[in-house]
């Protein structure tokens, strides 16, 4: 079986692209045509609230259930696609996403084969994503360009995509840690502080002044209420404190723990320099916007397997990493799939949250790793990579 797959089909981006255009599109079709997506409904009301001037975070049944989170930013943002008919823009966004994501590992500093890795091991996760109409391809890709854009000396640009994060979910901010790693570091505050202004003021182009910083008011507010979710309805390291160590531990407390933990690898600043540091930086970033999300739910997890994958190109390949990959295909990224045993999922996956396991723990090793000695992960995985700084 394994030699079925060593098959240089496999590794052609032309088919790799194929297969990935064929979901996407079964995706799309699919949900157009039978399933409908309550998601969608509630990004493309966006739009035409923030032109009648009323809340754009109140209930709506009419139209759809759930509230709306996201900043009033992020209606302006897409408004080309929520201009479309309804299942126009619909069969376009799953499209618009996936591709996003796709170019993002194609842009990166990695080898032919390291991104065939990625594409093969992520495409499950994506269309479990698409399926549900998500963003979160997008956030995702979102990390990735900031890096890219630090590693071409480009802060500028690099804001402009930690602010656009930013409007969507609140959590992409996280990438902004990468700054610490690079020169330009005034330039890229100033950045910040430039795009947040504009994009922040974007949606002007459809409302009045007083009624955006009413809708500012009134997402303010519903961040909070979101956040203050019930304990057990999450897929997070939350979750999993929850469950097997006490439910009383906060959530400040398991975000404060993990913030303090994340910020230990910046006292290693002579491997600022080195690629593989820098690169398992991204991947504590995107798996740690996703296990430490209190409100984390299973389509965020591109995000997460993202990170997983440049954590296994930059990782030793020991036994231990082995099993955290495979632990993570299996309960990650399988296990909300057909193809894994039902009773196992009720039973076992869902009650003790084991598709955020794996993640949890290769973050972890992510830490560890980036206080020992990386030299020897970064002459092995680079060589053929072409350079960025």
């Amino acid at each position: 079986m394994l030699s079925f797959f060593r098959k240089p089909i496999f590794s052609d981006y032309r088919f790799i692209f194929g297969v990935y255009s064929a979901l996407t599109l079964f995706a799309s079709c699919r949900i157009v045509f039978v399933s409908g997506s309550n998601n969608y409904k509630i990004f493309y009301y966006s739009l035409q609230h923030l032109l009648e001037g009323i809340s754009l975070y109140e209930l709506y049944p009419a139209q759809y259930s759930d509230h709306y989170h996201y900043a009033p930013t992020f209606a302006a943002l897409f408004s080309p696609v929520f201009a479309l008919p309804f299942s126009v823009g619909l069969f376009l966004w799953h499209f618009l996403f996936a591709a996003i994501w796709v170019y993002a590992i194609y842009r990166m500093p990695l080898t032919h084969g390291q991104k065939v890795f990625a594409y093969w091991f992520s495409l499950h996760e994506l269309f479990t994503s698409l399926v549900n109409s998500q963003t979160n391809p997008l956030m995702a890709a979102i990390p990735l360009f900031v890096f890219l854009c630090f590693e071409k000396r480009q802060p500028f640009w690099a804001a402009f995509f930690i602010i656009l994060g930013f409007n969507i979910k609140i959590y992409s901010l996280v990438a902004g840690a990468l700054f610490l790693l690079y020169p330009g570091k005034i330039r890229f505050l100033a950045s910040l502080v430039g795009w947040g202004i504009i994009q922040g003021l974007l949606p002007l182009l459809f409302t009045s002044p007083d009624k955006l910083l009413w809708q500012y008011d009134l997402w303010v507010n519903q961040l909070f209420i979101k956040s203050d979710v019930d304990k057990w309805a999450n897929t997070s390291i939350h979750r999993l404190v929850h469950t097997f160590i006490s439910p009383d531990v906060t959530t400040p407390v398991i975000i404060g723990l993990g913030v303090l933990l994340f910020c230990t690898v910046y006292a290693q600043v002579k491997k600022f320099t080195e690629r593989s540091f820098r690169l398992l930086m991204v991947a504590s970033v995107l798996i740690f916007q996703v296990i430490f999300n209190p409100v984390a739910e299973s389509p965020t997890y591109i995000t997460a397997v993202t990170g997983v994958v440049l954590w296994w190109i930059y990782c030793p390949q020991a036994v231990l990493d082995r099993v955290l990959l495979i632990s993570c295909l299996i309960l990650t990224v399988l296990s909300p799939s057909d193809i894994f045993p039902a009773f196992l999922r009720e039973q076992f996956v869902k009650p003790y949250v084991l598709k955020a396991l794996p993640c949890v723990l290769i973050w972890f090793r992510i830490i560890y790793l980036m206080h020992v000695s990386t030299s020897e992960t970064q002459t092995r995985h680079e060589v053929d990579v072409p350079a960025y700084s």
